[in-house]
């Protein structure tokens, strides 16, 4: 895994940038999801989000990262940061294209349907855990953007 931790001088467009704090992000590939749950936590905690509040917004990620992970071999990269009382994740990937592959390819029945049905609960628990969740695809691959509040 690789990370990068930049300060709250950085500019990235897209990313809510007002008092923003603790900018942090980390490459990774299908098997380091636990990682990226421990990467999480770490930030989390050295960010003084409160427990309950943390393990929430861990779930979250976790979830966010299985959505990009479970379309192909890709290597997705999360982002991690705070700005005000709201902690916010993107995660990016790079696979959705193979998942439409993998999906028209298949023929109609089982495999399918239990993908779709493992995306919709994906959606779910991310909808329920985040105040504000975005999964979107396109040619350049699947984002998940996720904030949740934590003061």
């Amino acid at each position: 895994m690789n990370t990068r931790l930049r300060g709250s001088q950085t500019s990235d467009a897209g990313l809510p940038l007002s008092t923003q704090r603790w900018l942090t992000e980390r490459a990774f590939r299908q098997g380091d999801v636990p990682a990226v749950r421990r990467f999480t936590q770490a930030f989390g905690a050295r960010a003084g989000i409160t427990a309950t509040r943390l393990a929430d917004f861990v779930l979250a990620v976790s979830e966010a990262t299985a959505c990009t992970t479970a379309v192909g071999p890709c290597t997705p990269r999360v982002r991690l940061w705070l700005t005000g009382p709201r902690a916010f994740c993107e995660v990016r990937g790079n696979g959705m294209l193979l998942r439409r592959s993998v999906r028209d390819a298949q023929p109609r029945g089982r495999p399918g349907e239990q993908l779709a049905e493992v995306e919709a609960m994906r959606r779910w628990v991310l909808k329920r855990l985040s105040d504000y969740v975005c999964v979107a695809s396109g040619p350049d691959g699947v984002r998940v953007l996720l904030s949740m509040r934590v003061a």
